[in-house]
C-alpha cells in the first residue's frame, strides 16, 4: 500500500501528487460534518469537501487514469429530498446540496461510476462530532443490508462496515455500473464478502424501482 498526500481542494496539488496516475479504480469517501464543527477549520466545510474536492478528484482521474474501471462515490441519503424532513434540518448548512453537486460531477464525467448513499453512520472510526461518536454506536446484530434506489429509503442507521464492503463490491459488480443506491443496516445476517449475495441485493433494488 502506498500513501500519497495531496490537498484535494487544490486541483494542482492533486495532479502534482500523482495520486491518480494510472490507477484503475477510485473509492471516494470525502466528507465533513453536516453542522459547523472543528472539522470545518481551514475551509473544510461542505462546499470544499463534498463538491470542490470531488470535482477535482474526478477531473484528475479523467486526465491521468485512462484505464479506470470504476469510480465509487460515497454520498448520503436525502440528497434528492432536501425539501423533506429530516433532511431539511440535515441540509441547514448545505451539506446535502453540495453532496448532490459532487454526485452530478461524477455522473456527468463520462467515467464508469457507482454512487452509494448511506444513512447515519455507526461503528468506528468515531471521527465525527455527532451522536454516533458520543454514544460509540455500533451495528451489533444489525448486519443485514437494506438497498434502495431513487433516494426513497430512510434507514435508521448504516454501519461503516457495510458501506466499506459495498464500496469494494461495487468496484467489480457489473450490475451496479451507473447506479445510485441507498444503504441501511437492519437485523439479521448480511452478505458479508459474498459477491453473489451483493448482486442479488443490488439487482432486487433496481428491479423494485422499475
Amino acid at each position: 500500500m502506498e500513501f500519497v498526500v495531496a490537498d484535494l481542494r487544490d486541483a494542482n496539488s492533486l495532479l502534482e501528487s500523482g495520486a491518480t496516475e494510472g490507477i484503475n479504480a477510485v473509492i471516494s469517501c470525502l466528507g465533513t460534518t453536516a453542522f459547523p464543527s472543528a472539522r470545518w477549520k481551514d475551509d473544510n466545510g461542505p462546499e470544499n469537501t463534498d463538491f470542490v474536492a470531488v470535482r477535482n478528484l474526478v477531473n484528475a482521474t479523467k486526465k491521468t487514469a485512462p484505464d479506470l474501471s470504476r469510480f465509487v462515490l460515497v454520498s448520503s441519503v436525502g440528497v434528492e429530498r432536501t425539501n423533506q424532513m429530516p433532511f431539511i434540518i440535515l441540509n441547514a448548512f448545505g451539506v446535502l446540496k453540495y453532496k448532490k453537486m459532487g454526485e452530478d460531477e461524477v455522473k456527468n464525467s463520462g467515467l464508469p461510476y457507482t454512487i452509494l448513499r448511506p444513512g447515519r453512520l455507526t461503528d468506528g472510526p468515531y471521527t465525527s462530532y455527532d451522536l454516533n461518536t458520543l454514544l460509540k454506536a455500533t451495528s451489533g446484530t444489525r448486519r443485514a443490508v437494506q438497498v434502495g434506489v431513487g433516494d426513497t429509503l430512510l434507514p435508521e442507521a448504516t454501519s461503516r462496515i457495510i458501506v466499506a464492503e459495498a464500496a469494494v463490491q461495487c468496484l467489480t459488480l457489473p450490475c451496479t455500473l451507473g447506479g445510485a443506491y441507498e444503504l441501511g443496516s437492519t437485523e439479521g445476517e448480511g452478505p458479508r464478502e459474498d459477491p453473489k449475495e451483493w448482486t442479488v441485493l443490488f439487482e432486487s433494488a433496481s428491479a423494485s424501482s422499475s
